[in-house]
């Protein structure tokens, strides 16, 4: 669907093709050769491969690290505590633990950022209440704006995606389930709904397959 709106854009999308170099001409990028032996022209080559987290510092302090197929950055417990007494980790360097989905989890997005900062604040104050947001981003590409919420550990994760609404006229809520449970949701021009999304993704019993295609 994303694809889509952006080939409607006007974007050309070079799907499964690997880089094999940057062309350069004096000093500056003109744009990419591909391992087929395309060249693709460009006035500027934006390369985006993903993140590491910035946890040289507190590793090198001997802090607890979560393990890169577990998404890395700083142990932290419920609190967001790390294994030092005296630390406490918020943003994207932390990685908490989330009992509805039974694994810790890293989340890249400032909203959890701010979730998590104020979390800790209050922990290093004394409190004890463990963090229970469940992870959120989103993002507004051209008209179309999404809301998700909830977490999918990968495509052997979940049975089925549950979608109600219109996906062709892009306002929907599509849901991703195990064994009738809902793990995430992803609002696409669907607005003030994430309540109700986190509602199903907490709830006790499987909602149904007919009570969330009638979400809209």
């Amino acid at each position: 669907m994303f694809a889509q709106l952006h080939l409607d854009k006007g974007v050309d999308l070079h799907r499964r093709t690997e880089i094999a170099k940057i062309v350069g001409e004096d000093g500056r990028a003109v744009g990419v050769e591909t391992t087929a032996g395309e060249r693709i022209d460009a006035d500027l080559v934006l390369v985006a491969v993903g993140v590491v987290p910035n946890a040289g510092l507190a590793a090198a302090a001997g802090l607890q690290q979560r393990e890169r197929a577990l998404g890395g950055g700083l142990a932290v417990d419920a609190t967001l505590r790390t294994s030092a007494e005296d630390v406490w980790a918020a943003g994207d360097v932390a990685s908490a633990p989330y009992p509805h989905y039974g694994r810790p989890i890293r989340v890249e997005h400032w909203q959890t950022a701010i979730d998590t900062g104020e979390h800790a604040a209050k922990a290093a104050l004394g409190s004890d209440a463990a963090f229970d947001k469940l992870p959120y981003f989103f993002t507004d590409q051209y008209d179309l704006g999404m809301e998700y919420l909830g977490f999918v550990a990968g495509p052997d994760a979940y049975d089925e995606v549950v979608v109600s609404g219109s996906v062709e006229s892009l306002e929907f809520v599509a849901f991703w389930t195990k064994a009738g449970r809902v793990l995430a949701g992803m609002a696409i021009n669907t607005w003030d709904r994430i309540g109700e999304i986190e509602a199903l993704i907490r709830a006790e019993e499987p909602p149904g397959e007919d009570a969330l295609r009638s979400f809209l």
